[in-house]
């Protein structure tokens, strides 16, 4: 238990990347109630965490959108990029993704067999990619988690979205 061993790329906690083609994520999409029903029948209580909403509702609800609204008057790449790099900043430093996992971590953890689905993983960029959340939320882990990751496997290491290069922090099981 603990933090994972950094001589092998995969932990001791039960966090799963099922890794697909980028090119398919709206067939995965499609598939993902199926996903659900096998796992339900196999007496998971299965609890679904869009990565992309919880992306989107931080956006959506923030009390500085007003100003972020004006992003669409840019005028230069640079400021688009700086836009970006500000809005990154503020998700990574809030941990909105890893708060958001936690709590939905607490509200079923209790449950008989709880097992969390994160979906929409896509919707982290171009903000951040999803190992050093992995990383940042790995010691607090309590039950076993499937993320449909969009990207490659490429030996131990995970290509995101299928551009980003090769990351070997993931330190769960890929399929």
């Amino acid at each position: 238990m603990g933090s994972p061993n950094k001589g092998q790329h995969s932990g001791d906690k039960n966090i799963f990347y099922l890794t697909y083609p980028f090119q398919s994520i709206l067939e995965i999409k499609k598939l993902t109630p199926s996903l659900v029903s096998l796992l339900k029948h196999s007496n998971y209580n299965v609890s679904i965490l869009s990565i992309g909403n919880i992306i989107y509702d931080f956006i959506k609800t923030n009390p500085r959108r007003a100003n972020w609204l004006n992003f669409s008057n840019v005028e230069y790449k640079d400021e688009m990029n700086d836009f970006f790099k500000n809005l990154s900043s503020t998700i990574i430093e809030n941990k909105i993704i890893e708060n958001a996992i936690l709590e939905k971590q607490d509200e079923i953890k209790n449950q008989k067999k709880p097992l969390l689905l994160l979906t929409d993983l896509e919707g982290i960029h171009p903000f951040t990619r999803f190992g050093p959340v992995e990383q940042s939320i790995y010691n607090s882990l309590e039950i076993p988690i499937i993320i449909l990751y969009p990207g490659e496997l490429s030996g131990s290491s995970l290509e995101f979205l299928g551009f980003y290069p090769p990351d070997g922090n993931y330190r769960s099981k890929h399929y």
